[in-house]
């Protein structure tokens, strides 16, 4: 768990308030609403990803805490269908990534991982960047 968590954090953006993580997750929402997602899975993987971003929006940052319930409620489908997209089409894909498993009361905790080069924004960078 330890090397999961330290290859997120080394290979992660910093944020460095609150303002400017919503600016990455409204980035991060708009290029999943501008992906094409083809077929039923492609349309139960966003459903999925929207449900983690409305998830990583409260917890106020990339780092969220989510569990399969949780998410699968969110998303309207089942925990078979979650896992199945998880697998198969998100973590694949590199846009989720679970840093650790929950147990009991407590959800998983996830890191979305898509590479910062991919997000758009409309901001301009800051001077010296």
């Amino acid at each position: 768990m330890w090397s999961s968590a330290s290859e997120a954090v080394s290979t992660s953006r910093a944020l460095g308030s609150r303002h400017e993580a919503y600016e990455v997750l409204a980035a991060l929402r708009d290029r999943t609403e501008t992906t094409p997602w083809r077929g039923e899975r492609g349309r139960t993987a966003l459903r999925v990803l929207r449900a983690h971003l409305n998830f990583a929006e409260i917890a106020g940052g990339l780092l969220h805490h989510a569990s399969e319930r949780q998410t699968a409620e969110e998303a309207g489908i089942s925990r078979t269908t979650l896992r199945a997209v998880y697998e198969r089409v998100l973590k694949p894909h590199g846009w989720l990534r679970r840093l650790r498993v929950g147990h009991g009361r407590e959800g998983s905790t996830w890191y979305f991982t898509a590479p910062p080069s991919r997000f758009r924004t409309t901001q301009s960078p800051r001077p010296g960047t």
